[in-house]
């Protein structure tokens, strides 16, 4: 066969199979189409993170076969940080920079192209650092209700603390606080507590005569924890306060709160720490007795709170006669369960001591007096009992802490603890003879 026949075999055969390959006109495979865009899950758009390493998730999409990430300070970012992710997040280490905002999104791909008009997905977040702010060392710290007049406690009382607590705003059943409708303002409390060197804290109760209902419907849900915690700061910040104490009396394991309360605490305690700007305490059972109320407070409320209020008082009886409300033996009861059994940090326990008195056998109702009034009825300074009278019980014992007594107790707290606490300063002596005085002396505190 000559070469010409041959070549012309050759072209008709490739003729033939090009035709067969064609037959029925089957078109080729269309190109993928691009996938569309995807929204962010995490972190939360808008929200706060304390950690550089920065889980990001978002929703996949269905036609994407990989996800770029981008990520920088500017609203719409540039910054690759990672490529063709196969799967819906990935983690990053920002830069440790407090207060700074991060930009970022999401941009499906595929064989066919990356999504287009993606930017407008773009999610923020603020790396933001949680520090307690610093320890005052020894507190000295006075409650003073809004039911005092200002006027009646001298200047001196205020030198005597580092931390004065203005009591009380209430709460309602939502989260919102609210001002006590009479007696002293917080405004002016603020002037006399930053005129004399203290610290003003606001302190919050439940704002009902159980201590406890209000509290516990706000505390049960995130967004009643988040309205309280946004009512709170609006005031903490509008009269530049120095913090926060809670006054929750008391949470309990019989019906959930020791939950609750653990988390409102955290989330408290993480917006007042925010650049370790605000203290955040709070006043605690005294320990004494075994069952939900002190078991209420965790283990893990520990490191939220910069000290707690050891309210180591009230343990009356209104059938045993001669029982001492607040002696020296329940302090160190008290301070031995929290910090021994408990393990609470002792550079965070401060011990309460009362500026009152109790009786003990008999109704509690009209028999409890003030420090002051005590000493007025011809109770001395240095004991713990007195034979008073009211109208209606011409003659009783009133139990009460004296000064000897109140030496005792700030030296043992000063020994084992981070301070003490009184409750509260209209009730003390305002002379020589002062409960505050006492403490201050023995500390070494001037004043």
């Amino acid at each position: 066969m000559q070469k010409n026949q041959l070549a012309a075999v050759i072209l008709a055969a490739l003729f033939l199979v090009y035709s067969c390959g064609k037959k029925g006109n089957t078109p080729n495979p269309p190109p993928n189409p691009v996938p569309g865009c995807s929204s962010g899950n995490a972190p939360a758009n808008g929200s706060f993170v304390t950690s550089t390493s920065v889980t990001l998730s978002w929703n996949s999409v269905g036609t994407a076969s990989a996800y770029d990430i981008y990520l920088g300070t500017t609203t719409v970012p540039t910054t690759l940080i990672a490529a063709n992710v196969t799967g819906t997040s990935t983690t990053y280490t920002i830069p440790a920079t407090p207060n700074a905002t991060y930009y970022w999104y999401a941009l499906p791909k595929n064989s066919g192209g990356s999504a287009t008009g993606c930017t407008g997905t773009v999610q923020s977040f603020t790396y933001i650092v949680i520090t307690p702010p610093a320890s005052l060392g020894y507190y000295v710290v006075g409650y003073m209700p809004s039911y005092r007049v200002l006027a009646d406690i001298p200047d001196v009382k205020f030198r005597m603390t580092n931390v004065v607590v203005y009591a009380f705003y209430g709460v309602n059943g939502s989260g919102t606080i609210s001002a006590p409708t009479s007696g002293s303002t917080l405004a002016a409390t603020v002037t006399k507590a930053r005129a004399n060197n203290a610290k003003i804290l606001l302190g919050i109760n439940d704002g009902t005569g159980d201590g406890k209902t209000n509290f516990k419907n706000m505390a049960a849900t995130a967004a009643g924890r988040t309205n309280f915690i946004k009512s709170v700061m609006a005031v903490v910040r509008a009269n530049n306060l120095d913090g926060v104490d809670m006054d929750w009396e008391f949470p309990s394991t019989s019906d959930g709160t020791d939950v609750t309360f653990t988390a409102l605490m955290k989330e408290l305690s993480d917006t007042l720490h925010r650049d370790a700007r605000y203290y955040l305490s709070a006043a605690v059972t005294a320990g004494k007795y075994a069952g939900g109320i002190r078991d209420a407070i965790k283990n893990e409320i520990f490191p939220y709170v910069d000290f707690f209020n050891i309210m180591a008082y009230d343990d009356f009886s209104t059938s045993t006669a001669y029982r001492h409300h607040s002696d020296y033996t329940l302090a160190t009861v008290c301070l031995n369960y929290w910090l021994t059994t408990r393990g609470m940090p002792a550079a965070k326990a401060v011990l309460g001591i009362p500026a009152y008195g109790r009786p003990s056998g008999m109704t509690q109702s009209g028999t409890i007096k003030t420090y002051k009034d005590i000493l007025a009825a011809g109770g001395n300074p240095q004991y713990d009992s007195a034979t008073v009278s009211t109208t209606t019980f011409p003659s009783y014992t009133v139990y009460y802490n004296g000064q000897y007594t109140t030496k005792r107790k700030a030296k043992l707290a000063k020994d084992i603890a981070a301070g003490v606490m009184f409750w509260e300063k209209g009730q003390d002596a305002m002379d020589g003879n002062s409960l505050l005085k006492a403490a201050c002396d023995t500390i070494g505190r001037t004043y």
